[in-house]
């Protein structure tokens, strides 16, 4: 290497490190203010606010908070599965992503099956040094684990034809958004382009499904979205799905300060004109999720990985197929992904979640002896009675959402046959399921970026009779 070569390189890294300190300042926040934010007192993650938002830094934020010492945590203990990344039935990634973090809820919420518990032992390390960072228990006779162990003796009495259902639907979806998204340039159609749009995020949102179960092709059908079904199994599925409406839910932080759904201090623009921004911000998610990823890579270190440039091939396909400029095939690209950006936010968004009966972190939290994770999940969800029970609905809708946080790796096509089952065990802790419709999941979801006073009374009581819609 040459002397000019060197200092070129020099110069060069001189100036990423110089552009990364001015564009992702470190966290100001004093230990006072951090430790008022989160009701249920877990400690405001490292990286929440870094400007990126993104999956690579909220872990790393994690690994700085977890205690798991370069390991992978579950409960209190540190376990080394270096040795069985490659042989992990649901991909290497899961492993791979999480280590040196704490993956309890993970571990729990990912298998329902007891046999992955028995394996533990042989992976031992030590115990942590450190207390959880998360409140939330799995008692052997608490909720969760009592209707996971009832889940599993129901799963085994199932019929497969919903599981072949879903991935006919989720095939049917992405053939008719290529098919159309090439229909659109050659009839040089905007409306023919926004029933590509709807396709593209219909066909995501069914590709969902897969992306929370082992590795397969048909997870890559979101990728086509521009973004990333890799980052989406950290900040969907390792974030938002264990630690619902907390401060570590990096689908709460992704979008502040623009919009803000934790009851806090916020402005009018945030509580009141954010109503008439966030479709913006919503038609936008799949450009701006693709300029994320290129400035991670800049930035952050992440690394090139080949489905980064799957949806640029629908453009290619245009130009090749129709023959028409290649301004025409970009804008036409362009007008599809903002329709899919938008239909994908505003469904996403109003899923039920974010509506002001639900627990939103600085609400008054249930007492240490009520944090069982699997009641927790209840007190952050609400179900839409006019998509629970068609299978088509559930899987492009985010359906049978209750269900689904309780057990992501267990097919959409199939939680309609665990009602029974659940809403036995629901009745046996007297633990609230709430149903409503989409009008006013919608509805709620606005009221929820107005709010800025949390509430005072922390969620009913368990096992004290609560009515079961």
């Amino acid at each position: 290497m040459t002397m000019g070569s060197f200092l070129d390189q020099k110069f060069i890294q001189s100036a990423k490190n110089y552009l990364s300190k001015q564009l992702f300042p470190p966290n100001h926040k004093s230990r006072s203010e951090m430790n008022k934010l989160s009701s249920l007192g877990i400690k405001y993650p490292t990286l929440r606010d870094h400007p990126l938002h993104s999956a690579l830094t909220w872990l790393n934020g994690k690994r700085a908070d977890d205690g798991a010492e370069g390991f992978w945590r579950i409960h209190d203990c540190l376990y080394d599965f270096t040795e069985f990344i490659n042989m992990h039935p649901g991909g290497k990634d899961w492993l791979k992503l999480t280590k040196g973090t704490d993956i309890t809820e993970a571990f729990e919420s990912h298998h329902v099956s007891p046999a992955p518990q028995k394996m533990l032992a042989r992976f031992f390390v030590a115990k942590a040094r450190q207390p959880r960072n998360s409140p939330f228990t799995f008692e052997e006779d608490g909720f969760y684990r009592t209707l996971k162990k009832n889940v599993y003796e129901k799963l085994s009495t199932l019929p497969k034809n919903p599981v072949h259902r879903s991935k006919y639907i989720t095939d049917c979806l992405f053939a008719s958004y290529i098919v159309s998204a090439l229909l659109s340039v050659y009839l040089k159609s905007l409306l023919v382009g926004t029933v590509a749009g709807l396709m593209l995020s219909m066909a995501a949102i069914a590709a969902h499904n897969f992306f929370h179960q082992k590795d397969s092709f048909r997870m890559y059908y979101f990728d086509f979205t521009m973004m990333l079904s890799r980052d989406w199994r950290i900040s969907h599925a390792l974030s938002h799905h264990l630690y619902t409406n907390t401060v570590n839910d990096l689908e709460i932080s992704f979008a502040e300060p623009f919009l803000r759904y934790l009851p806090t201090k916020k402005n009018f623009v945030v509580r009141y004109l954010s109503w008439v921004y966030s479709p913006v911000i919503f038609a936008l998610l799949f450009p701006a999720s693709f300029t994320k990823t290129l400035l991670q890579m800049v930035f952050v270190g992440q690394e090139f990985t080949w489905p980064i440039i799957l949806p640029l091939t629908v453009p290619v396909l245009m130009l090749l197929v129709t023959g028409e400029s290649a301004a025409f095939c970009g804008t036409m690209f362009f007008w599809i992904i903002t329709v899919g950006g938008l239909h994908f936010g505003l469904v996403g968004i109003n899923a039920g979640h974010h509506h002001p009966d639900r627990f939103h972190d600085g609400d008054k939290a249930r007492p240490k002896e009520e944090q069982d994770w699997g009641i927790f999940q209840l007190d952050a969800v609400m179900d839409r009675k006019d998509i629970t029970g068609s299978h088509f609905l559930v899987l492009t809708n985010f359906g049978d959402h209750a269900l689904h946080h309780l057990f992501p790796t267990v097919d959409h096509g199939l939680l309609d046959y665990l009602y029974p089952v659940f809403l036995e065990t629901c009745k046996q802790f007297g633990t609230e399921w709430i149903l409503s419709t989409q009008l006013e999941t919608t509805k709620g979801q606005y009221r929820q970026l107005a709010k800025v006073e949390p509430k005072r009374s922390p969620p009913k009581p368990v096992g004290k009779g609560n009515k079961l819609e």
